[in-house]
């Protein structure tokens, strides 16, 4: 068993629906930001020497520049309004780092004050 990603329930031919961290791990990406808002996607088994391998890891390995991931499992509500909120940051030109800040301070506003909403989101790889 390895980390994966489902993203359809109904498999086809060739295709059983996960793709899964060895998959990731082999695509060409290129992407400036991957975000797994998912519940735990930035856990994974800690190596030796490498530290923490996930599914975070795979795509900052396969090209992603960052990669937005949770911690622990969230609640779908707050994860899609942090979300938006990071992404339309990012496009009016605040670096990742702010865009992230600035994002939880929003949905704190909002009404998601815990914890639990707003601090599982972590932001790995480039800041800028």
């Amino acid at each position: 068993m390895e980390p994966a990603l489902i993203l359809s329930q109904v498999g086809g031919a060739g295709n059983d629906g996960f793709l899964t961290m060895n998959e990731v791990m082999d695509l060409k990406l290129g992407a400036d930001i991957a975000a797994l808002t998912a519940c735990e996607t930035g856990r994974g088994e800690h190596l030796s020497g490498e530290g923490v391998m996930g599914m975070g890891r795979a795509f900052q390995y396969a090209g992603a520049k960052s990669v937005l991931v949770s911690l622990w499992s969230v609640s779908e509500e707050s994860s899609v309004k942090l979300t938006e909120k990071f992404f339309s940051h990012i496009k009016d030109g605040k670096d990742k780092a702010d865009a992230l800040r600035l994002a939880r301070q929003e949905i704190r506003k909002r009404g998601y004050d815990h914890p639990f909403f707003w601090a599982p989101f972590v932001l790995h790889g480039e800041w800028r």
